[in-house]
């Protein structure tokens, strides 16, 4: 039932389609950009035209599943754009009642946002609150988009375990963004260093650990998604080489064993997203156990199909796959980023296994 979309989801997909094939140059992802950022700020302006930066606020109407789908296009596109965890922060601010002029500007295109938040595994980013604000001290590794963002919605807790949600200008006072040389050429990551940097009152919060968890949540399933599209994308087109490509005189998809490997990368795909759509469903209402199981699914099962099409596309394309001009290496690289990121599927099989296990929910929300 996850995979039955609406006419208003078609049209979004559609116009989201159309609007990234205008503006995404994979030819700058292959191109010595000598430190350059590739996210452009007329694009960001532009999605926020559309409404998409702005999708989940209230008053838009939107939901984590149109989201994914948006998150899905831009995979498939390739597109540099953090579109959806610039739309996730908008709606955190909301949830935590965070500096509403900076959503605003933020769902405008004016300013771009990205959620800071420490990897499973790596220690978390601790804070001190006072009466001038939260004062924020840790290192974040992996920060997608961190090198262009104007702002950080960095998740951060107490010595004494709060969950606090902090809005800093990225190049503000005790913040330092080294930009990483990553295996994916499309998208550009940060390390994020903080040192005594401070979020003023009104850009920090002390929030509900369901808060922080739908924010860890959001994160997983959006980033599955963009994994699917471009999963998507090298299906369709592995299929259209092996019918063109010839060995014998025939087209190699014409072999059984061709056609075994193109079947169970339309499986993988398959799965992958009605995996990822159940996982953007529960995350717009439903009951705890339900939407972590679906979560942990989507970081676990989909990613690591998305990984086997990806393998499996550049095994059928044979020589071609391997060249620096041929676009499949930067979609295979985009995958593999996708499958680290955010957890990886090792991770989230050790979540599902907390929340299925005797005492599992509670251990999780631990």
């Amino acid at each position: 039932m996850e995979l039955m979309i609406s006419d208003e989801q078609l049209a979004l997909i559609g116009t989201v389609r159309a609007w990234l094939a205008d503006r995404t140059d994979l030819a700058r992802a292959r191109a010595d950009r000598d430190g350059a950022g590739l996210v452009r700020r007329e694009d960001v302006r532009a999605a926020a035209g559309l409404g998409l930066v702005g999708l989940l606020r209230a008053g838009e109407g939107g939901t984590h599943a149109d989201l994914a789908l948006v998150a899905e296009e831009l995979g498939r596109a390739g597109s540099p754009l953090p579109i959806g965890r610039a739309a996730v922060v908008c709606r955190l601010l909301e949830l935590a009642g965070i500096d509403g002029d900076a959503a605003d500007r933020i769902a405008s295109g004016e300013l771009l946002a990205v959620p800071a938040v420490a990897e499973p595994g790596e220690d978390p980013v601790l804070a001190v609150l006072s009466d001038s604000g939260a004062v924020l001290t840790g290192t974040l590794g992996q920060v997608l988009g961190g090198s262009d963002a104007d702002l950080l919605l960095v998740a951060t807790v107490t010595d004494r375990g709060e969950h606090v949600l902090a809005l800093l200008d990225a190049d503000g006072p005790g913040i330092t963004r080294t930009r990483r040389t990553a295996l994916d050429l499309t998208r550009d990551l940060a390390r994020v260093d903080l040192d005594g940097a401070v979020a003023q009152p009104e850009r920090s919060a002390v929030v509900d650990p369901a808060v922080h968890r739908l924010l860890v949540d959001a994160l997983t399933v959006h980033q599955a998604a963009d994994a699917v599209g471009a999963a998507d994308l090298l299906l369709e087109r592995t299929v259209q080489y092996v019918k063109e490509r010839r060995q014998f005189g025939v087209a190699v998809g014409s072999f059984q064993a061709v056609k075994h490997h193109a079947a169970n990368m339309a499986l993988d795909v398959r799965c992958a997203r009605l995996t990822v759509r159940a996982a953007a469903g529960a995350l717009d209402g439903g009951e705890a156990v339900e939407r972590a199981t679906r979560v942990a699914n989507a970081g676990s099962l989909a990613k690591e199909a998305c990984a086997r099409v990806a393998g499996t596309a550049l095994q059928l394309h044979g020589g071609m796959g391997f060249t620096w001009e041929h676009d499949l290496h930067l979609y295979l690289r985009r995958i593999k980023t996708s499958e680290l990121l955010d957890g990886t599927p090792r991770q989230h099989r050790s979540a599902l296994a907390a929340v299925l296990l005797p005492g599992g929910p509670a251990r999780r929300a631990a």
